[in-house]
């Protein structure tokens, strides 16, 4: 059951990845619009689904960000989720590969995540590499949508299984979905 549960996540993970995958190959970079009114902050949240220890938590990141260049964007961001499992604190770099307002992205992530384990509270750090894609539904709106998938490592202490005292597993790996709305 456990096994048919992971293919499934894959394959959902797969399949949002690949109905952004095509873009290039359907619009050349020589065909991308040559201009986009890019607004330096936006500010927003996402929801995210975060799978570890063979269970998916959901939670909330909230993002304040400053694309600095075109193609660059730098942003902090806190994230915590529902459950109480952690409480998380970061920085992120992006890169745009066309530089406009609707564009896919590479996320490179550092942050702190605040965790319990066997009752003793731990700080420590995580690095995340992403993809995702912005996503404006009309022209000339002052918002947009994020699509994201991450993928993350813990250094140093793991996220514990709690629910069994004879047996427990550690998570240094996590993946997320994320679904933001920005305003700029």
């Amino acid at each position: 059951m456990v096994r048919c549960v992971k293919i499934f996540l894959v394959a959902l993970l797969l399949s949002c990845v690949q109905s952004f995958a095509g873009y290039f190959i359907e619009q050349p970079y020589e065909d991308a619009p040559a201009s986009d009114s890019l607004s330096a902050l936006s500010f927003g949240g996402e929801l995210q689904l975060v799978y570890y220890l063979s269970s998916v938590h959901p939670g909330i990141l909230l993002s304040s960000e400053h694309r600095f260049h075109k193609h660059h964007s730098a942003d902090l961001f806190a994230a915590f989720l529902f459950s109480g499992d952690y409480f998380e604190v970061g920085t992120d770099w992006r890169f745009f590969f066309r530089g406009t307002r609707e564009d896919d992205f590479v996320r490179l992530g550092f942050s702190m995540i605040s965790f319990d384990r066997y009752g003793k509270n731990y700080f420590q750090p995580r690095a995340t590499l992403g993809y995702g894609r912005d996503i404006t539904f009309f022209k000339n709106t002052s918002f947009l949508c994020r699509i994201e998938l991450d993928a993350s490592y813990i250094m140093g202490k793991a996220l514990v299984d709690k629910s069994d005292d004879i047996f427990s597993r550690e998570a240094h790996f996590s993946a997320a979905l994320n679904i933001g709305f920005y305003l700029f």
